[in-house]
């Protein structure tokens, strides 16, 4: 089991036909003052099953960690591989949405997914507006 993409993002849907679509990517948010609540954000990652992994349970965990190591979110699961013909793959989209993630100071945060060994993680720099810019962007 593979994860060949982890981003964050304003909006996501996996439409009828199984396709990803994304709006607003991003990795950098600022705010006047701290601790400061993000409305909302997207955690979206894609999973790549083989023929390998046809038919099998894995263990997933979701984690949001401070920039001093500190899980501020966390979630965990399974993930089932269908079964996948010789020599081909399958890729299939989980999306998290997330409401009212506080931020408690400035600095590097990290969203990572893990399923077994493979660990992909989507980083999110927050920092401080200039004196007078109110704004949370």
């Amino acid at each position: 089991m593979k994860i060949p993409m982890a981003i964050l993002a304003d909006e996501a849907n996996v439409s009828q036909e199984g396709k990803l679509n994304v709006l607003g990517i991003f990795d950098r948010i600022a705010a006047a003052a701290f601790p400061v609540v993000h409305p909302k954000l997207i955690f979206a990652f894609r999973v790549q099953a083989d023929a390998a992994d046809g038919g099998r349970t894995f263990p997933v965990g979701i984690t949001m960690e401070a920039p001093d190591g500190t899980v501020i979110f966390e979630a965990n699961g399974e993930i089932g591989a269908p079964v996948v013909p010789a020599g081909e793959f399958t890729t299939f989209n989980q999306l998290f949405n997330l409401v009212g993630i506080q931020f408690p100071a400035p600095g590097v945060y990290r969203f990572i997914v893990r399923i077994e060994n493979e660990v992909r993680e989507a980083p999110l720099i927050v920092e401080a507006t200039p004196t007078g810019d109110p704004s949370l962007n």
